[in-house]
């Protein structure tokens, strides 16, 4: 038997989708938020954007031969599989990927506050989260 006698941590991550008629765009991100561009917490959502834009791709450059769903499983977003589905062939911008609380204290927060926007022009689920 192995015993691991160093640091353990116990991170959490949290999965999203974000659905857009038009691709990252920082005042467009600050807009979807209600967040004013002049607002002294923009830096919050900076990095939050920042961690969107630079740690994920659009899905069909991500798919590298998988089905839509293997994909989404490993994401823990098989439920959102007719949206995402639907919203490629209506020729949106798809964006999977993960927030860390191990990252940075900005994703921290993002992780233990789970959110939805769900609007004409954008739909941005983060509520699949697990510690």
């Amino acid at each position: 038997m192995k015993i691991k006698a160093d640091f353990v941590t116990n991170s959490s991550s949290t999965s999203f989708v974000l659905i857009s008629d038009n691709d990252l765009d920082i005042e467009l991100f600050y807009e979807w938020f209600g967040i004013s561009p002049d607002s002294d917490f923009t830096y919050i959502f900076d990095e939050l954007f920042n961690a969107i834009k630079y740690d994920t791709q659009l899905i069909e450059d991500d798919l590298n031969g998988e089905s839509l769903e293997e994909y989404l499983s490993m994401y823990y977003l098989e439920k959102e599989k007719d949206r995402v589905d639907r919203a490629i062939k209506e020729g949106k911008k798809v964006r999977v990927g993960r927030l860390r609380s191990d990252e940075n204290d900005i994703q921290t927060f993002f992780c233990l506050d789970s959110f939805i926007i769900d609007e004409d022009t954008v739909y941005f689920n983060a509520l699949s989260n697990g510690w």
